[in-house]
């Protein structure tokens, strides 16, 4: 850097580079402090725009953040601005070192590892549960999307600190997905590198690969050539041996948490974090025994039947010199006690016996929430738990452990449906998926309105797609009923709608959904289109049936106003799905019906009558 001034700033060194920019340690005399200044190119082509558009918005969310993670362990934003070329972040300077420094050195021990993990596991519960408001829109969750080592700061007092929110996106309340071009290739979950979308999965996804890389001292994928590492990410189909070499416990995590398929994952930061934090008690020693062996055997009597013997009364012997009644008052106090005593054993059994069933049910949710078991067989060990258990409370961590895994399963599929995102369509088979798995949260939680709903709108929308609309109706109905606030069940009700050109009823259901937190996309607009050109269609066949002009007049002139109605859809949603085209196909149905309305006009104008023959002279 030279000169070595950059506005108030005093260039020290440079610290790193980035794809993004580079950074320098500077001296800040207003703050009176070391800073990390951050500079990005700022020219006035695309790419530069959209990589300063990238660097401010992440400056903003990592400031807002900083300020209200507890832990300290996202690094503050103190200044941002554009001076001579550049966008540039002052930013707080840790020292120590890099994460990519530390496993330089060989693989950490695998608590340290976990130690580490879990702290960028925390920052990320915190940053994909942030809520804010960003230019007037509520957002609910902050993607970091480039977690990497070279971005995990170690302090010399071995705290972690999580550095770079450069790419970082803010998630809208209605979606869960966003899209983004940048991040480091050998830390990108192979469906971001397909589709271009990132979500909470895809820091999971990056924080897996960290720990791995802690753990074997080795990236997860390997190649020379970014075009081929891309490509084996992308294609990514078989869990790496390397994992099988790992510590027990950590090997089934990461087996999971690395499984090439994604609905097999992680679900979020929490769930991991959840994982790691049980290895990591199940790792600790166990404490030590006591010192001192003799201790409870100098408090336990030498003789207990010479003590017994010395303290007994011999009571039959008294009764028997008793009067009558004053026996039998006796002997039902004796029948009392050993009735009492039966009954006191008895309940001491069944909880002794149900608190077994309890860690045996905590047992169960760790392994499922570990990855050791896959959901379907710890339903199933679930179930063998139940036919043994006298009560339901003790079951609850496996249950309850078991419905959010099935929930989250299906919660995807709706989630991914509610998006409409062209790169990521829902088909029948996702549809399926969703129902078996709400099935199954239903067996286990069957008063869950909520489990119920979602079940409904399932069902629904697999009956819509065969094409039984009546039943398909009923379901959204019950569902939109058990799901008083959800948007999904009026988008399904939308659909009916259309297919039945109720396109009045069609508009409101959207409105309905858009009160309730959706934002209707190209896909609305879409069906909504085909289903005003369906029934301009259907006016255009009717207008030829009719008798006379007026009626084909009357006809024609609803059928423009549909066709007008879908021409303007179609124009909002090009150029994807085939806006462009469906549009100009509208427009030629147009013309082609006041072509027709214009010969059956001329065709009913009566005979212009002869001309009068010219009189002859005499």
């Amino acid at each position: 850097m030279d000169p070595k001034l950059f506005g108030r700033y005093q260039i020290v060194r440079k610290l790193a580079g980035g794809g993004m920019g580079r950074v320098f340690l500077a001296y800040d005399p207003v703050l009176n402090r070391q800073v990390g200044l951050k500079l990005i190119d700022a020219g006035g082509d695309h790419d530069s725009l959209e990589a300063v558009a990238a660097e401010r918005r992440g400056a903003t969310l990592q400031d807002q953040l900083a300020k209200r993670e507890p832990g300290g362990r996202v690094a503050q934003i103190f200044d941002v601005g554009e001076r001579d070329g550049y966008f540039y972040i002052a930013m707080e300077y840790i020292e120590g070192e890099d994460l990519s420094e530390l496993v330089l050195r060989g693989p950490l021990q695998p608590d340290r590892a976990v130690s580490i993990a879990l702290d960028i596991l925390d920052v990320l519960v915190k940053a994909h549960n942030f809520q804010t408001v960003i230019e007037e829109r509520a957002h609910r969750g902050i993607i970091h999307g480039d977690i990497k080592p070279r971005n995990i700061r170690i302090t010399p007092a071995g705290h972690v600190k999580v550095l770079d929110f450069g790419i970082a996106k803010a998630v809208s309340m209605t979606r869960s997905i966003t899209f983004n071009q940048y991040g480091s290739i050998p830390y990108s979950s192979p469906e971001r590198l397909q589709t271009g979308d990132m979500d909470a999965r895809s820091d999971v996804w990056s924080v897996a690969i960290v720990l791995f890389e802690m753990l074997t001292g080795k990236t997860y994928f390997e190649s020379e050539a970014s075009s081929k590492l891309e490509w084996m990410i992308r294609n990514y189909k078989a869990l790496s041996p390397a994992v099988a070499n790992l510590p027990r416990g950590l090997r089934e995590i990461l087996a999971r948490a690395l499984d090439p398929d994604l609905n097999r994952r992680f679900v979020s930061a929490a769930q991991f974090q959840a994982a790691l934090h049980d290895w990591q008690l199940m790792a600790r020693p166990e404490p030590a025994p006591s010192a001192d062996p003799e201790a409870t055997r100098r408090t336990a009597y030498a003789n207990t039947e010479e003590r017994t013997r010395r303290t007994a009364v011999p009571i039959s012997a008294a009764i028997a010199k008793k009067p009558r009644a004053f026996r039998i008052a006796s002997q039902a106090l004796r029948i009392g006690i050993v009735t009492g005593v039966a009954l006191f054993l008895a309940a001491v059994f069944t909880v002794v016996y149900e608190v077994r069933m309890l860690n045996n049910a905590i047992a169960l949710r760790k392994q499922i929430d570990s990855g050791q078991l896959s959901t379907d067989e710890g339903a199933k060990q679930y179930r063998a738990l139940a036919r043994k258990s006298l009560f339901a409370w003790p079951l609850w961590p496996a249950r309850n452990s078991l419905r959010d895994r099935y929930v989250a399963e299906a919660d995807r599929v709706i989630a991914d449906y509610r998006e409409a995102s062209e790169s990521t369509p829902v088909y029948s088979r996702d549809w399926k998926r969703a129902q078996g798995a709400l099935t199954q949260a239903v067996s286990i939680a069957p008063d869950d309105k909520s489990i119920r709903g979602k079940s409904k709108m399932v069902d629904g929308h697999l009956r819509l797609r065969a094409g039984d609309l009546k039943t398909a109706r009923s379901d959204f109905e019950d569902a939109r009923n058990l799901l008083p606030n959800s948007p999904d069940p009026h988008l399904g009700l939308a659909l009916i709608h259309m297919n039945d050109s109720e396109l009045d009823r069609a508009e409101e259901e959207l409105h309905e959904a858009q009160r309730n937190g959706f934002r209707p996309g190209r896909r609305e607009q879409k069906a909504l289109a085909d289903a005003y050109r369906k029934h301009g269609e259907r006016w255009i066949a009717e207008a030829k049936r009719a008798h006379d002009i007026n009626q084909m007049q009357d006809a024609l002139k609803h059928a423009d106003s549909d066709l007008e109605h879908a021409q303007s859809l179609y124009n909002a949603v090009a150029p994807f799905l085939k806006g462009v085209q469906l549009s100009e196909q509208v427009s030629a149905e147009r013309e082609q019906a006041q072509r027709t309305l214009a010969a059956a006009q001329q065709a009913a104008q009566p005979p212009s009558p002869p001309a009068p023959a010219p009189k002859e002279t005499p």
